[in-house]
């Protein structure tokens, strides 16, 4: 499956060969609505194939807190 970054102007595609890492919106709400808002897209809301690629993200190993950037 190809995945498609989902923040407003950002072109990322998880494409053979890419060293991008993409991330599922997590469950825990608070989370949730940041990254929401990082997305930076009036009236969207995610679903279940929605990803946010690793280059919006301060370090790209998300095992426990992921810390967003700030919006593009």
């Amino acid at each position: 499956m190809v995945h498609t970054c989902v923040v407003a102007g950002c072109r990322n595609r998880r494409t053979p060969g890419t060293t991008l890492s993409f991330y599922r919106f997590p469950r825990d709400p608070e989370r949730k609505q940041r990254w929401i808002a990082a997305v930076n897209r009036e009236g969207w809301v995610p679903n279940d194939g929605s990803r946010l690629c690793s280059t919006h993200f301060i370090s790209d190993h998300c095992r426990g807190e992921c810390l967003l950037l700030p919006q593009h």
